[in-house]
C-alpha cells in the first residue's frame, strides 16, 4: 500500500465553529519529534538507556489557492463587512475638451476628503483642478490632447467590501485541524482513507506574501504546532478505513 497524495485541509474555529478548507494543497508535512536524552555511564561511556521528555508535531501546509480566510486566523482577527475607503493605483490619461478641460476617472473619487495627486509628463504637479463624480475639470495648466498622471486618490469601496484589521495585540487561537488523503495498492486503485485530527492546532502567525512581474499563482504557507488539549493527554488522532 503507499501514499502517494497531497492532503486535503479542514479547519474548524474552537472559538467560533467557523470552518475554512482546502482541497489545493501543492505540498503538507506532519512532522513529529522527540525529545530524547541518552543515559550514559562506565568505560567508554556507552549508552544505558534512552529517556523520553516530549512530544512536538507540526503540520507544514501549501496552497496554490489564496484564502483570505486563512489570513484572518493567522492574525487572530475577523473578518469585517461593510465599506470603507480605497485608494487607486497611478495610471496616466488624455485630457479632452475645448472651452472646458477634464479627464474622467474611475472609481469615482470620494465627494471630499479624495486627496487627489495629478501630475504632468515633467513631473510638475498640476494644482487647481476640481472633482466632481468622476470628472475632473483644469480651469488652467493643462491643454486639451496633454497626458497627465493621476498618482492615487481615495474613493469609497462598496457595502459588501472585506477588511481584516492588523494589530500588534492579537494572535492566533487554537483550531481543529484535520488532514485527509488516501492510500492506493499497487494498481493505483483508493482503497483506504487515512484522516488525522489535532483538537488544538494553533497556527503560525507568521506569513510572507510575495508577488512577481511573472504572472503566476504564489504560494501560501501554514504552519500549524499542536498543542494538548485542557482535559486530555491525546494530542491527536489518526484513522484509516476503507473508502465508502
Amino acid at each position: 500500500m503507499f501514499v502517494a497524495d497531497v492532503f486535503d485541509a479542514v479547519i474548524i474555529d474552537n472559538a467560533t465553529g467557523e470552518v475554512a478548507g482546502s482541497t489545493t494543497l501543492t505540498s503538507s508535512s506532519i512532522n513529529v519529534e522527540v525529545q530524547e536524552n541518552d543515559i550514559r555511564a562506565g568505560k567508554g561511556n556507552t549508552l544505558q538507556g534512552v529517556l523520553h521528555s516530549a512530544r512536538d508535531i507540526k503540520v507544514e501546509t501549501d496552497d496554490v489557492v489564496f484564502r483570505y480566510d486563512w489570513m484572518a486566523r493567522k492574525l487572530g482577527k475577523a473578518i469585517v463587512t461593510g465599506a470603507g475607503v480605497g485608494y487607486a493605483m497611478p495610471i496616466w490619461y488624455t485630457a479632452s475638451g475645448t472651452s472646458t478641460i477634464t479627464i474622467a476617472v474611475a472609481p469615482a473619487p470620494k465627494a471630499t476628503g479624495h486627496g487627489m495627486k495629478i501630475y504632468k509628463k515633467d513631473g510638475t504637479e498640476v494644482t487647481g483642478f476640481t472633482v466632481s463624480s468622476g470628472t475632473v475639470t483644469f480651469p488652467t495648466g493643462v491643454l486639451a490632447g496633454d497626458s497627465v498622471e493621476v498618482r492615487t486618490y481615495k474613493f469609497d469601496t462598496p457595502a459588501t467590501t472585506q477588511r481584516i484589521d492588523i494589530d500588534t495585540t492579537s494572535f492566533a487561537s487554537g483550531c481543529t485541524l484535520i488532514l485527509d488523503t488516501i492510500e492506493i495498492d499497487e494498481n493505483e486503485k483508493p482503497v483506504y482513507r487515512i484522516q488525522y485530527m489535532f483538537p488544538v492546532a494553533i497556527p503560525n502567525g507568521t506569513f510572507t506574501v510575495s508577488t512577481a512581474s511573472e504572472r503566476n499563482a504564489s504560494s501560501n504557507a501554514t504552519s500549524f504546532r499542536i498543542a494538548k488539549p485542557a482535559t486530555s493527554n491525546i494530542v491527536g488522532t489518526v484513522q484509516k478505513f476503507p473508502i465508502i
